[in-house]
This record gives C-alpha cells, structure tokens and sequence, in this order.
C-alpha cells in the first residue's frame, strides 16, 4: 500500500512539471533499468508504453510478469492507481496471451533447469561425500541418501524431522550438506554446526549464534560447497538426491521422497506439496 501510495503521489507531482520533449519511454531499455535496480540476467521487457509522464513497463522475470513505472532518472514499482482504478492490473488483463507465453516459457525453462540439475549429481554423485557435514545412520541402514540445506530455511528445518523418520523406515542413512545460500546470517550458524560437530539432532534445532563463530574446517568446507553448488546452478534449498545419483527432489515434498524411497506409493513426477528457501529471500 504504501508503494502504492508512492507513485500516486509522484504522478500529482510529476503532473505539474514540464513534459519531456521526448516520449516518455524513449530512454528506458533493460540496461537502464537494470542500472536502478537489480534483474536476474535473462529479465526482458514485453511492454513499455506512456502513461503520461511515466512510462509504463512489463518486465518477463523468472516465473511472470512484472510492472514497473518508469520517470526521466527513477523507477518505481508496484500498481497504478487512477481514479480509483488500477491501471496496472487492466494492462496485465488485457493481455491474457502473453501472460500464458511467459508461464508456458518460464515453466520449460525450470522444467530444463531441473533436468540439468539431476544430469548434474548424476555425473558427480561420487564427489558428494566431500561436502557432508553431519548424518543420521539408523542401525540397520543398508542405503543412504543426501540432503542438501540451509541452516536459516523454515523449509528445511520442517523437512529435517520428516527425513529423520523416513530414514528410520527405509533403513536408509542421512547424510547432510550445509549449503548456506541465504545469506550471512546462514553462513553464521553452518559455521556453528560444523566448528562445533554438530549431530543430527543438533542441527535440526540449530539456532542464530549471539557471536559470530568461524573455524578453518568451515570456511574451507563452506567455500568448496558453494562452489560446488553453485556450477549446477542450485539457488534454492533444500534438495535432496539419491545416494547413486538416480533421482533427485528439490524441495520438501516428503510425499515425493518417501515414493522414491518405496516407503509410500507415488509417482515420478514432481510434487506440487513441497516448499523451497530461494537465495535472496528473508526468513
């Protein structure tokens, strides 16, 4: 609301400036954009017409479309409102086609992403075992598998328990990898668990440290996994991959893993009941 209120109190500013002598979108292009705030590398603009003293802007970003607001140095982001109106959701409404393309077009885009990323661990499954920071081995464990987490990801903390009991079932060892790619505070409490030779049990109810902890190990096993991570372009978490590298789940969907684990029937295709932490978002 009060992005909102933002640009309606540009525009009644803006209003009572003089005009450009060029069209209001003669200077906006994804480099200018990209030049007041950051775009992932593959954003791409599908619209940009005058409304006004602003230009209004679609922009094709990861799963859809986004509008932005356009001056002569600033952007602005969020709906358009006029005389109680939104403009902004009567542009996006008018172009049914389009918004179907970009869904259609982000969806094959992750689908490859998905299958690049299993291509991946299959053909480096055998290197996992360098990144593992801690496990859970039943007793009778005669399998394993990998999960790859984030200490700072409710996704994760809410699956860890899950993949306890499921373990426990199949007769399958957990191994973990720390993938901190939330952020600082992430890398913060990875160092924590690995400094500190954190067990299973230890790490699922991991909390923020009070004062920052590092130790050699860490750093040097959290700066191979990130490397590592990130050349099969992994952003999210948490993943979790078969111990021969034949299947891969990425996301929470306990109902999914537990089929690949032949503890629960279901199907090979993805789940749609799981959730994921992204790199960038807050927790």
């Amino acid at each position: 609301m009060r992005l909102n209120i933002l640009v309606l109190v540009m525009l009644g500013v803006l209003g009572t400036t003089t005009c450009f002598g060029e069209s209001a979108c003669s200077h906006v292009n994804i480099d200018w954009i990209s030049g007041h705030v950051p775009l992932p590398e593959d954003a791409r603009v599908v619209l940009a017409r005058e409304k006004g003293v602003l230009c209004e802007v679609i922009l094709s970003i990861d799963n859809g479309l986004v509008p932005i607001y356009a001056g002569k140095d600033f952007v602005l982001a969020g709906q358009l409102f006029e005389d109680g109106r939104s403009v902004t959701r009567e542009t996006l409404a008018a172009m049914p086609d389009m918004v179907e393309r970009e869904r259609e077009r982000a969806a094959l885009k992750n689908a490859l992403k998905r299958e690049n990323r299993k291509s991946f661990f299959q053909k480096n499954i055998k290197v996992l075992d360098e990144f593992v920071s801690l496990s859970f081995k039943p007793d009778q464990a005669r399998d394993f598998f990998y999960v790859i987490t984030d200490p700072n990801c409710s996704h994760c903390k809410e699956l860890l328990p899950k993949l306890q009991q499921a373990a426990l079932e199949s007769g399958t060892e957990v191994k973990v990898i720390i993938y901190p790619v939330l952020g600082p505070q992430s890398r913060d409490m990875a160092s924590l668990a690995i400094c500190n030779g954190y067990s299973y049990q230890d790490y699922a109810g991991i909390k923020m440290p009070e004062t920052a902890v590092s130790c050699e190990r860490a750093d040097r096993l959290i700066d191979r996994t990130e490397a590592f991570l990130r050349s099969s372009n992994l952003y999210s978490v948490p993943l979790m991959v078969a111990g021969d590298g034949s299947w891969v789940v990425e996301n929470n969907d306990i109902s999914l893993f537990r089929a690949h684990l032949g503890i629960e029937p279901g199907g090979e295709t993805a789940g749609s009941g799981g959730g994921a932490c992204i790199a960038g978002e807050a927790q």
